[in-house]
């Protein structure tokens, strides 16, 4: 039998090789957060992962473009992640605009539906 693993270190090392200039973290942001930076945490699903990227940043397009470039970073190359036997790796939604209340710095965020033999 295979076991679960946590899918969040392998994904977010996986996203800080292949988006250097972003700042990636697992499960929630530092309150001293510098944008712009991406945060993968897990939302879900059942023999599955359902990821939630959330990426904030100074402009709302900027937030937008971050958010683009890291959902189709894993869509094509979630296969290389280290320590993940994935599957399938595919966007769940179209990514939102949206303002984070507590910050007031736009943000961006989505759900990526993840296939992995350990979810």
């Amino acid at each position: 039998m295979i076991e679960y693993i946590d899918p969040i270190p392998p994904v977010v090392r996986f996203l800080k090789a292949w988006l250097p200039d972003t700042k990636v973290f697992g499960n929630t942001f530092p309150p001293d957060l510098a944008l712009p930076a991406l945060l993968v945490r897990n939302a879900g699903g059942n023999g599955y992962t359902r990821l939630q990227l959330i990426y904030r940043a100074r402009q709302d397009y900027e937030a937008m473009q971050g958010l683009i470039l890291a959902m189709n970073t894993l869509k094509r190359a979630a296969s290389q992640i280290q320590g993940l036997r994935v599957q399938w790796c595919e966007p769940e939604s179209n990514p939102i605009p949206t303002t984070d209340a507590d910050t007031g710095k736009p943000e961006a965020w989505c759900y990526i539906r993840l296939e992995h033999i350990e979810a």
